[in-house]
């Protein structure tokens, strides 16, 4: 079993030092939650921990440097990292490299197993596993079997990639340690639940990033933060929310233990002074002559109220509380235009498609009216996304009308946020698309959350969340009225994740959402929520009715006979 320790470990990206002497340990089977602001280091500590302790997996990396300090895994187990990028089934699946990667991803993932189980006995036993598990998840959880018999690895939806490499990753025999990098991500709301299910009862150990608060809270029992301003890691044997209420508490009494003696050494300094001058005005006291008593018993006074003025500036000598660092809250104001005659979307009998190919769904009508707030939900691949394009205009459908209102100006967040120019500085993308010039595009930029060295380094570099960030900037000088929003708490920290819900809490447009997140479709009271099945699009009575039958599958897919218990 594994045993995972990190001794005064320091770690830096280029000239930013990320971390500076952390130390850490966790027992075996337990379940880590690795919290803190984006950019803080996160993602880079998982890859620093992978390179040190997984065979399978992204573990090489140079984009870091582990300065001093080390990572080790006791036992006789390995780890695997599941990272936000393309999933590595080389790694995972037998050590595929070079030319052979291509090939691999030609063909399916069925294809895949039989070529690993013949070359490996674990292999065999994680494959008859994967198929036990797809047997069972397909009709409770709508995995489909033949989708991974036929479908090119590469051709896979991102969602669907996503969990059957991490269902591979937890069958995989002699994997004790998973670090898991956002790994909700892209996965739809019953492989979400399946997930936390079986992360519970799989019984490795697992170090988890992720900005889903309800997921953190089932799964994890401990918390890693990384302090972005102290460069340490903070642990703590606490659930995140736990962990959350007693860091709010301990950061408010600080705060107020700093105010309170901040008022303290004001008074002290005052009365310090008075005392001061009064010895002064004493020591030099002459009289007369003839008054030698009273010139005596005023230098007398004076050395006592020197010394009360010494041992009054002492205290102010002595350690200082530190006040506690306020960051600038994140602040997305999205004030729509108002709406005319012509603000409606609609489909009418609309076959969904791409390339020409149909979706594998009826024809689908569906009408939004202005300030309508609407969520879709549905499986990975059944076509929420293309839904979205759709309904949008962004693709024509292959039958039926689609309709968009003229009076309509919309805010598109797709998942691959492919409307942003890569080439381009964001800086310079805000500039030309709201008219503003260079240092008010930056400031606005700055004030939905990028640092300086973002807001002028090329697009491409960003990170998923900072190019969220660029988006939400541009919706909000623009004013659109109308937002469609897929999978929009991807890639946020929990800040920028609460300002989200905020914003689109009191929006008075239209809003039309994808996405798994469950806290989110709670928070933002859509009217109607929309699943897009086999069957068609229906509306869900209610979201915990729908979320409680996903919750019962989940909890009988995830079983000994799944093959997921130890």
């Amino acid at each position: 079993m594994a045993v995972l320790e990190l001794r005064q470990l320091s770690l830096s990206v280029g000239s930013t030092q990320l971390l500076d002497g952390g130390s850490a340990l966790i027992a075996p089977g337990a379940r880590v939650s690795l919290v803190g602001r984006n950019g803080c280091g996160k993602s880079t500590l998982l890859r620093a921990m992978a390179a040190e302790t997984c065979s399978a997996g992204r573990a090489a990396d140079e984009y870091f440097a582990l300065t001093s300090g080390s990572v080790s895994l006791g036992g006789t187990g390995s780890g695997v990292l599941v990272g936000q990028d393309e999933p590595e089934w080389e790694a995972l699946l037998g050590g595929w490299t070079g030319e052979d990667e291509e090939s691999l991803r030609a063909g399916s993932l069925e294809d895949a197993l039989e070529l690993a189980e013949s070359l490996s006995a674990d292999a065999i036993e994680g494959a008859d596993a994967w198929r036990e598990l797809l047997r069972r998840a397909g009709g409770a959880l709508g995995w489909s079997a033949a989708e991974y018999a036929a479908t090119p690895l590469g051709e896979l939806s991102p969602g669907c990639a996503k969990r059957a490499y991490l269902a591979l990753a937890l069958l995989r025999p002699g994997v004790d340690l998973l670090l898991l990098d956002e790994p909700t991500n892209h996965l739809d709301l019953p492989s979400v639940v399946w997930l936390q299910h079986a992360l519970i009862v799989c019984g490795k150990t697992v170090v988890v990033v992720s900005h889903d608060v309800e997921f953190l809270d089932a799964v994890a029992d401990h918390v890693w933060e990384i302090d972005a301003d102290e460069k340490c890691l903070v642990s703590s044997g606490a659930t995140y929310s736990a962990f959350r209420h007693a860091r709010r508490v301990a950061r408010e009494q600080q705060q107020i233990a700093y105010e309170a003696q901040v008022e303290k050494h004001k008074k002290v300094a005052h009365a310090a002074k008075a005392l001061r001058a009064a010895s002064a005005k004493g020591s030099h006291f002459a009289g007369t002559d003839n008054d030698k008593l009273q010139r005596d018993f005023k230098r007398d006074r004076a050395g006592r109220s020197g010394s009360k003025a010494r041992a009054m500036e002492a205290v102010l000598r002595e350690p200082k509380l530190e006040a506690v660092v306020v960051h600038r809250p994140l602040r997305i104001v999205l004030e729509p235009l108002g709406t005319g005659v012509d603000s409606t979307m609609s489909l009418s009998e609309v076959v969904l498609g791409y390339d020409e190919k149909p979706l594998p769904l009826p024809p689908l009508s569906l009408r939004i009216d202005a300030g309508d707030r609407v969520a879709v939900v549905g499986l990975n691949g059944v076509g929420k996304s293309t839904l979205l394009r759709t309904l949008t205009g962004a693709i024509e459908p292959l039958a039926g009308q689609a309709h968009v209102g003229r009076e309509l100006r919309l805010g598109n967040l797709t998942q691959a946020h492919d409307s942003l120019p890569r080439q381009q500085t964001p800086r310079a993308h805000i500039a030309e698309l709201l008219q503003f010039g260079a240092f008010d595009a930056g400031q606005e930029l700055i004030r939905h959350g990028l640092t300086l060295r973002q807001v002028d380094c090329p697009i491409s570099e960003l990170n998923p969340g900072a190019r969220v960030r660029v988006l939400l900037a541009g919706f909000a000088a623009r004013s659109v009225n109308a937002l469609v929003l897929d999978e929009p708490s991807n890639h946020l920290d929990e800040d920028a994740v609460r300002e989200v819900k905020a914003s689109l809490s009191t929006y008075a447009g239209t809003l039309i959402l994808v996405s798994h997140d469950r806290s989110l479709l709670r928070d933002l009271h859509v009217q109607r929520i929309m699943s897009l099945s086999a069957e068609g699009l229906n509306e869900v009575p209610s979201l915990d009715d729908y979320i409680g039958r996903i919750e019962r599958a989940a909890a009988d897919v995830v079983n000994r006979r799944g093959g997921l218990q130890r």
